[in-house]
């Protein structure tokens, strides 16, 4: 049984969505291939080909390893497949590969360890046998021998090879060591150890309690497969009735274990929230930690980590440490394996350390997030063992990237990389009590932030092959960041920080020309609505595109009260066009104050706040107004259109007068009606002559009714010339007649009659309750064309409707309407001899319609105002069911 120590977790309902099948048997359309899948076959086909650097003789082949998935995690995905090579059935030590895509399955990059063009004599002259025997005197004390597999070691133009493994002890260290002895004349080409030694941070972790997740009251945790923390001496994890574990002192191996889980599990949720990473080994598992090694130091065995002490005899499980010696796992569980060039591994162990402390944010006076190592466990007695903001103050470790580096002992050789990291994270300078990072070329330069640093380096990684250097960190990184990042901002500053260590520019590294990124802003007006109890209100959603092109935005409202209902006309906007947000409150909403956020989505996600004022006030007649669209465009001598809306709001609907004021000279405006009832809508023509001036007007229109008035603006902008770029729009067929839930499609056509063909944005308004609209494609260049499909729903009311395209350019916007006439639909009608009621017609008192199986009577003068709706009690009288 899991359990949680010091809190209980409440469980989460996923909600299961129902759809009801069609009475109308279809065959369903082929599910479009997933993001892996089209990054796999992508993948696979460059890797066949030999695209690039994945460039291979005839006896080679590659085979792909596994998919790894890197990116922004919840906004941009990237993929990274890893091949390994074989020389004729034979796998290739050195011979690995990685290619990158896109959710797409487009090719980003691609790199391998060799360039292929092996030749190897593939007929072994040295016994299996002798090759573990040759290897087993690499090591002063042999526990285990393992392997023996013929390969090719990708040297020159390769090397036929066992690959033996042994584990043991070499020079009193634990040791798993890979050697690989010729198979033509015995000689040992190659060692490379998975024993990677590390060391550690503080006692402790905290506030205690510490929540960490056990399994079945013991130091192992489920929800985790593969984490469990042993004793050294015994193996076996620790247990407890109570499921409370550790003394609150280090000196405890108890107390390690619980520091390991707290640490570790910390760790696993920094890779999934931050690096989108699915666990330590990418497949979600973990690995063994054992407590109690009787050694002043911390090892990665390749297989599990173990824990030594300090000087004091205190069990060194500080976070910093448990995350550097899991950054040698994830360093051996990502294409290319561990880094062998000195430096690499233990620098990625401090970075992995460093992610870990920030994302847990631990207060003081615990293991508060900082870029120091070994600070709090004091190993040997005089303080941090590395510092990643200047390797030089701890031990006289370069700072700076030398020819040197690659002969350096390999904790020593971490400053480059380490200093490089915090450079890219915080700066230089980066203020606000961090410490100052001087630079080895005298620059300045500004981080980035930990998190992106953190995503830059491990997209980086998952580029890597099992022949990493520093140079080819800095082309990964910057392959990364361009990724990630279109606007270059991260990629300027991941060259800045390898200018600043001394790495210099490598041949073949990518350029970045900065690419906006689709983006948009959301505002309200008014930001506070008041609505009486039983009333309605509106406002108005504005958007904006901030930078790139304009994209679709889908709006939706979360955080009215119960019973209140906030609606989008229309439900999805093209940035840059507005919506009218319509507020309903029932009578039994309690008066008060209300935030509501809107939220709009599209290639990003923006919020904008609002507050609903419900007051208990007795309903009075009013109504509010608004214009869609409320801006357009023209040059002198023509005419923009747009749509007055109204809406009762409160108690009954009334007359409303329609007047316009604010026109420039030479300008008319005309109301088709001039005067409707609160809940119609008239159509604003605003017409200029050749004598209007050029420039932005604002035209304020007003509507006057007998117990209230309110006014909504338009922005008119004339130009002085004509557009550099135009277009015109055209509908073919521009009406159609459906039965409630078919669909009625159109060709939307647009023909460039000015300047250059440019891009045209599509949107739709006017649709009636139910009906969505699709354009095929959203966008085109001018002189193309899109298929607009309008979908009703077997809801959709009977009636005929104007439905409004909009087609927004570069410097134009146009229009053109399409006729919609739906029968059957909503259950209008339904009573025998009473026509059905049709929102295009105009009705007097008396006039009987039939809609929504009921029988209505007319009680005022009408057009569009539907029967049964909150707006139209005052209009349409309810005579019952029929």
């Amino acid at each position: 049984m899991k359990r949680s120590i010091g809190v209980y977790l409440a469980a989460c309902l996923a909600a299961l969505s129902v759809q009801t099948a069609s009475s109308v048997a279809q065959a369903a359309p082929a599910a479009p291939d997933s993001p892996v899948t089209l990054a796999t076959t992508a993948a696979d086909a460059a890797a066949a080909s030999g695209l690039d650097a994945l460039a291979k003789g005839p006896d080679e082949q590659f085979q792909r390893k596994a998919v790894y998935t890197g990116g922004i995690p919840g906004k941009k995905d990237l993929f990274y497949v890893s091949y390994d090579r074989t020389y004729k059935g034979l796998p290739v030590i050195g011979g690995d590969a990685v290619v990158a895509t896109d959710a797409a399955g487009k090719i980003l990059d691609t790199v391998a360890a060799n360039e292929g063009g092996l030749a190897v004599d593939t007929r072994a002259r040295v016994s299996v046998q002798r090759a573990k025997a040759i290897a087993r005197g690499q090591l002063s004390k042999v526990d285990k021998v393992e392997g023996g597999t013929l390969s090719v070691l990708a040297e020159d133009h390769g090397k036929l090879v066992y690959e033996v493994i042994v584990s043991g002890q070499r020079e009193g260290a634990p040791s798993r060591l890979h050697v690989y002895v010729n198979a033509h004349d015995g000689a040992v080409e190659d060692l490379v150890d998975d024993v990677k030694a590390g060391t550690g941070n503080s006692e402790w972790n905290g506030p205690n309690p510490l929540n960490i997740d056990t399994s079945n009251n013991s130091t192992v945790d489920d929800t985790r497969p593969g984490l469990r923390c042993v004793d050294y001496a015994t193996n076996q994890p620790f247990s407890k009735p109570s499921n409370s574990f550790g003394t609150g002192k280090a000196t405890s191996k108890e107390t390690g274990c619980a520091d390991v889980l707290w640490s570790t599990q910390k760790q696993w949720d920094m890779l999934k929230n931050w690096l989108g990473r699915n666990g330590i080994d990418g497949n979600g598992r973990g690995v063994t930690v054992k407590v109690g090694l009787d050694k002043v130091n911390a090892y990665w065995t390749g297989q599990h980590i173990e824990i030594g002490r300090n000087n004091a005899n205190q069990w060194i499980a500080s976070m910093d440490v448990v995350g550097h010696e899991h950054g040698h796992a994830i360093d051996q569980y990502t294409p290319g394996g561990a880094g062998r060039e000195a430096g690499l591994g233990e620098a990625t162990g401090d970075i992995m350390g460093a992610l870990t402390e920030a994302y847990a944010n631990e207060p003081s006076p615990f293991d508060t997030p900082d870029y120091l190592v070994g600070e709090k466990v004091n190993l040997v007695g005089q303080g941090p063992i590395r510092n990643m903001a200047d390797p030089k103050a701890v031990g006289g470790h370069p700072n700076c990237w030398s020819s040197a580096i690659p002969g350096t002992e390999v904790h020593a050789a971490a400053g480059p990389l380490n200093h490089w990291f915090y450079l890219l994270a915080e700066g230089s300078s980066p203020g606000g009590g961090k410490p100052n990072s001087p630079t080895c070329d005298g620059s300045t330069v500004r981080g980035i932030g930990i998190q992106a640093a953190g995503r830059v380096f491990y997209n980086a990684m998952l580029l890597k092959t099992s022949t990493m250097t520093h140079f080819k960190y800095r082309v990964a990184t910057l392959t990364a960041a361009k990724a990630l990042d279109p606007t270059c901002a991260q990629y300027n500053v991941v060259k800045a920080a390898w200018q600043a260590i001394s790495v210099p520019a490598q041949a073949g590294e990518p350029t970045c020309v900065s690419t906006p990124v689709d983006d948009f802003s959301l505002a309200l007006n008014p930001s506070s609505v008041t609505v009486p109890q039983g009333g309605q209100g509106t406002a108005t959603l504005s958007s904006t595109t901030t930078s790139g092109n304009p994209q679709s935005v889908a709006l939706s409202a979360s955080g009215a009260p119960s019973g209140v209902v906030v609606k989008f006309n229309p439900e999805t906007i093209t940035s840059g066009q507005s919506s009218t947000v319509n507020v309903t409150v029932p009578s039994s909403t309690p008066a008060g104050t209300y935030p509501v956020t809107v939220q709009g989505k599209g290639g990003a996600t923006h919020t904008a706040s609002f507050n609903v004022v419900v007051t208990g006030t007795a309903p009075v007649n009013d109504f509010s107004i608004a214009l869609n669209p409320s801006s357009g465009d023209t040059n002198p001598g023509g005419s923009v259109t747009t749509t007055v809306g109204t809406t009762v709001t409160s108690g009954e609907s009334q007359k409303v007068s329609l007047s316009a004021s604010g026109l420039p000279a030479g300008a008319t405006a005309t109301f088709s009606p001039a005067t409707i009832a609160a809940g119609e809508s008239s159509k604003l023509t605003i017409a200029t002559t050749a004598a209007t001036p050029a420039g932005t007007h604002t035209v304020t229109v007003t509507g006057a009714g007998a117990d209230a008035s309110h006014s909504a603006t338009y922005t008119l902008r004339v130009g002085g010339e004509p557009p550099a770029n135009d277009f015109s729009v055209a509908l073919n067929p521009t009406s159609g007649t459906v039965q409630a839930g078919s669909s009625a499609t159109s060709t939307v056509s647009t023909t460039t009659t000015a300047g250059s063909p440019h891009k045209v944005h599509f949107a739709a308004s006017g649709l009636p309750t139910g009906a969505t609209a699709t354009f095929t494609p959203l966008s085109v260049e001018s002189g193309e064309s899109s298929t607009l499909t309008i979908a009703t729903a077997a809801t959709t009311p009977e009636g005929t409707y104007t439905i409004t395209v909009t087609a927004t350019g570069t410097d134009t916007s146009h229009t053109a309407t399409y006729t919609l006439t739906v029968q059957g639909g909503g259950g209008p009608g339904g009573c025998d001899g009473v026509p059905a009621w049709d929102a295009s017609t105009a009705y007097v008192p008396n006039d009987e319609v039939s809609h929504n199986s009921h029988k209505w009577k007319s009680t005022w003068y009408s057009t569009g105002a539907e029967p049964g709706h909150p707006g139209s009690w005052a209009v349409w009288q309810d005579q019952g069911a029929c």
